[in-house]
């Protein structure tokens, strides 16, 4: 998730590279098992990844989908209990617990 987000630049040589706003520390994502693939990542994101530039750590627990426009900043957690699916709307998320 973090290399697809703009925490990370992709050089004119084609290298991911971290972006120079991070000062050299990446985010820390620590996805819900169910993440562990590609195919249920881009079920993930599919408008696009989250802005991650000033994440300092992002939890994602249980089945969402981000709507594009959602900014992370500092340390979030995204829960959602049920075994539906639920979207984490357009917004900014700053340290914080969003329950679904």
């Amino acid at each position: 998730l973090a290399l697809r987000s703009d925490a990370y630049m992709l050089t004119p040589d084609f290298r991911i590279v971290l972006n120079e706003a991070r000062k050299g520390v990446p985010p820390t994502i620590k996805l819900d098992g169910m993440y562990k693939f590609v195919d249920a990542m881009d079920a993930l994101i599919p408008e696009g990844p989250p802005s991650l530039i000033e994440c300092t750590k992002l939890v994602v627990e249980g089945p969402v989908t981000f709507a594009k426009g959602v900014v992370i900043k500092g340390v979030v957690t995204i829960k959602n209990s049920s075994a539906s699916s639920k979207v984490v709307a357009a917004a900014l998320y700053e340290d914080t617990t969003v329950e679904l």
